[in-house]
């Protein structure tokens, strides 16, 4: 019979455990939102577990387009393997019903992003779509204020994809 563990450590595996089930390097954000969802972890809990996770070198922060994910090193892979099953099965199989649902979720998230800078120029709107850790599209607008910004943001996962193809066809098309 195994050893299930609690509180700290099993926070830890937990956050391992969905870091490298997730498909993709996840976000802070998606980290959190499955733990918090999928497990009794609270906010602060979570904030300490992933504090002692990247402190420890099982976890580290990869830099992206959109900001940045967290990956597990060779380290966390090598602890997660030690220790998984300290984590019960009814809690792992909850965790891998939610990823598979959501790794679709997951992917659109990281590919199609966006930050809002504010500088002494106004207000820019960056806009990306990136596919397997290459930026395919890049936009910068100027907004004439943040709340525009804010709003333009907002539509943007939406209408990425189709802001993309119609790019893509206008330029892609031959002289006629």
């Amino acid at each position: 019979m195994p050893y299930f563990t609690h509180g700290e450590t099993k926070n830890k595996l937990i956050l391992l455990y969905i870091a490298d089930r997730a498909g993709a390097i996840p976000t802070r954000a998606q980290l959190y939102r499955t733990a918090i969802l999928n497990s009794d972890m609270e906010y602060f809990a979570f904030e300490e577990a992933l504090g002692a996770l990247l402190e420890d070198g099982l976890v580290a922060e990869v830099p992206k387009a959109f900001g940045d994910c967290l990956g597990v090193t060779d380290l966390g892979r090598e602890a997660l393997a030690m220790f998984e099953k300290s984590v019960p099965e009814n809690e792992r199989r909850k965790l891998d019903e939610y990823l598979d649902t959501h790794r679709g979720d997951f992917l659109r998230e990281t590919q199609i992003s966006s930050r809002i800078e504010k500088g002494e120029s106004g207000v820019t709107l960056h806009l990306y779509i990136t596919e397997a850790d290459r930026t395919i599209l890049a936009v910068s607008l100027a907004a004439a204020s943040e709340e525009q910004a804010m709003a333009m943001r907002s539509r943007w996962e939406e209408a990425g994809e189709p802001v993309y193809n119609y790019i893509w066809d206008i330029l892609s098309k031959e002289n006629r």
